[in-house]
């Protein structure tokens, strides 16, 4: 097996691990006595949040890429 295998079968593991906690988790909080529909609300409010700080970082490299452009076109003319 060779480094790339492995490292794969270790991602592999880490979302399997991180749905696993994730399941349990939900599991735990609606024993706890939260509703299915408040549960939800606050999972989309998160996911929202999440696809939002996505935006983001997509924005900064976006920035980024054209200052780093902008400076070898000034560097080369």
């Amino acid at each position: 097996m060779n480094k790339y295998q492995k490292q794969a079968i270790v991602d592999m593991a880490k979302v399997a691990g991180a749905v696993i906690a994730v399941i349990a988790t939900v599991a735990f909080i609606i024993q706890m006595g939260m509703s299915a529909s408040d549960l939800f609300g606050t999972l989309s409010l998160a996911g929202m949040f999440y696809c939002i700080y996505q935006l983001y970082l997509v924005r900064v490299g976006q920035l980024e890429s054209q200052d780093k452009l902008s400076e070898m076109e000034r560097k080369y003319k």
